[in-house]
């Protein structure tokens, strides 16, 4: 088993994946606006809070107009302590122990996670970008199918709305989750998620976006979800922060969160496009995913090439990445690495780019 520094230990040659650019992150503002909202004429933002901050739920109805081209109403927004709290809270409200969840191959570990802790049985199913799924012979059937948004995680390639049709109609889910990981301005088209279907949710979180220990996020649920699972997670999770929660909405309102994503994403494609120039043309590498957008980039490996050993061997020299095929199927063979660009850039992505390349070299003789 791979054990990962902490978070206090992480210095340059990082590679975590998932972690966002946060040494850039306009904290200025954001302090700023905690001493605007933080007035005696806001005093109820220090107590609890009821399905979330008003103002909150539509400055993000607005925000997914803008960047997903999605058009619901608020009454459809939950807001959520980040993508595991939405996770866990489709999983409680809609599935039972025992009750199977249909996810892709390779597959988000933290929902993985999470599904498992609420006592699901877990279907992989493998999809394989330009091909789709291999569907089974024989469905199971499936009360959730916990699908990525318009970028997959872990492979950090585009995702086809087709293909995962294809899948639904195979599996005939009751309920299809969708987790918008990341995403840009001109990809919505590969979401699945249709604000008007009784069946389809879709899971968001500004962690990504902006810095992990945010932790707020949203679910946009069909209308007639949108009071029990509200109720559910005011009486399971006791729902607060509404202090954080009114300095985000004024912070999208502003117009910073969209000025943020444009020139973050612009900064994240040229480093993709470092890393991507340094590994493409290493020896046993099948393939790099192209540059993006995303903060994650996947590099597939000829088997039998053992990743999670190379990992290790990479923790030992300081860079720190995550193995692909503990993420996959027992039946997809795919091996690799995940790595993220988040956390290095200029000089210092320059140098540990080229210093992972000879190390990969010397490991994968």
């Amino acid at each position: 088993m791979l054990r990962w520094p902490g978070a206090s230990t992480v210095q340059s040659g990082a590679f975590v994946p998932g972690i966002p650019d946060i040494a850039q992150f306009p904290m200025r503002k954001w302090r700023q606006l905690y001493a605007s909202v933080t007035v005696p004429q806001n005093a109820l933002l220090l107590s609890y809070s009821t399905g979330g901050y008003g103002p909150l739920k539509r400055a993000i109805k607005e925000f997914l107009e803008r960047w997903r081209n999605i058009r619901c109403d608020t009454e459809q927004i939950i807001i959520t302590d980040g993508t595991h709290n939405g996770i866990e809270l489709c999983a409680m409200a809609l599935a039972d122990v025992g009750d199977t969840v249909a996810m892709e191959s390779p597959c988000y570990w933290g929902a993985r996670n999470v599904f498992t802790a609420a006592g699901l049985n877990i279907n992989m199913v493998a999809w394989h970008p330009g091909q789709g799924h291999v569907l089974p012979d024989a469905p199971r059937k499936t009360r959730l199918a916990y699908l990525t948004g318009s970028q997959h995680y872990p492979l950090s390639v585009a995702t086809s709305a087709t293909d995962k049709q294809r899948l639904c109609d195979a599996l005939s889910p009751d309920y299809v989750v969708e987790d918008d990981y990341e995403f840009d301005r001109d990809d919505h088209t590969n979401l699945l998620f249709d604000p008007q279907s009784t069946r389809h949710l879709l899971v968001g979180s500004f962690s990504k976006m902006m810095f992990p220990g945010l932790r707020l996020g949203y679910l946009v649920v069909p209308h007639h979800l949108a009071g029990p699972m509200n109720r559910l997670r005011s009486e399971l999770f006791r729902e607060g922060r509404m202090l954080d929660q009114a300095v985000l909405a004024q912070f999208i309102f502003d117009g910073d969160l969209d000025a943020w994503c444009r020139r973050i994403q612009r900064d994240y494609l040229g480093r993709q496009q470092v890393l991507h120039d340094q590994l493409c043309s290493l020896s046993s590498v099948r393939s790099v995913s192209p540059p993006s957008s995303a903060i994650s980039l996947c590099v597939e490996f000829e088997p039998p090439v053992d990743d999670v050993q190379i990992a290790q061997a990479l923790l030992n020299e300081h860079l720190i990445v995550r193995p692909l095929s503990p993420v996959c199927a027992s039946h997809d063979p795919r091996v690799g690495l995940v790595l993220g660009v988040g956390m290095l850039s200029g000089e210092t992505l320059s140098r540990e780019s080229q210093r992972l390349r000879r190390c990969l070299e010397a490991l994968l003789r």
